[in-house]
C-alpha cells in the first residue's frame, strides 16, 4: 500500500498500516505500524503505541513549523539525512514519550527537503525480537520520500 500526502511518500508492506495527514499550520504528520493503528491519535501515536503487543513496531514522523528560533537544518535539526538504518543500541526506555513495560524507543530529529522532522520508533517486546522489527523498520524506511514544500 502506498500513502502520499503534503509531500511525503511511502510504501507499506502487506501486514502494516498506516495514516498521513496534515496537522495544524500544515505540517505533516505520518503513522505507521506493523499492526492495526488507532483511528483517531496524537502526533507521537500514544494511543497506538498503547495497544502494541509484543514483536510490534511502530514509528511516527512529525514535521516542525520552522519560525520562533527552530531554524532548518541549525540546532537539534542540524542533521539532513533521513536515517535509514536504525542502531538497536540507540533504543531504550528514555526513548519513549510515554514509557510502558516492555517496549524501548528512540527519536531522531533532522531536515530533509528543508523541512525538520522527527523520527519516532517504538519497539514492543524482548531485545531478542529487536533485530527483526528493527530489520522491518529499515525496510519501510527505505522507501520514505520527502519532497520540497512549494
Amino acid at each position: 500500500m502506498k500513502l502520499t500526502a503534503h509531500g511525503v511518500h511511502i510504501e507499506l508492506p502487506r501486514g502494516w498500516s498506516g495514516r498521513l495527514w496534515s496537522r495544524q499550520h500544515g505540517v505533516a504528520t505520518l503513522h505507521v505500524g506493523n499492526y492495526a493503528l488507532a483511528l483517531s491519535d496524537g502526533e507521537f501515536g500514544d494511543r497506538s503505541t498503547e495497544a502494541m503487543r509484543p514483536g510490534a513496531a511502530f514509528f511516527a514522523l512529525t514535521e516542525y513549523r520552522p519560525g520562533a528560533g527552530l531554524k532548518p537544518s541549525h540546532g537539534l535539526f542540524s542533521a539532513t539525512r533521513l536515517p535509514r538504518r536504525l542502531d538497536p543500541a540507540q533504543f531504550s526506555v528514555r526513548g519513549l514519550a510515554h514509557p510502558r513495560p516492555d517496549q524501548v524507543g528512540s527519536q531522531h530529529f533532522f531536515t530533509v527537503a528543508e523541512r525538520p522532522f522527527c523520527l519516532y520508533v517504538v519497539l514492543a517486546g524482548g531485545r531478542t525480537m529487536r533485530r527483526r522489527q528493527l530489520a522491518q523498520v529499515d525496510h519501510v524506511l527505505k522507501t520514505l520520500r520527502i519532497d520540497r514544500r512549494v
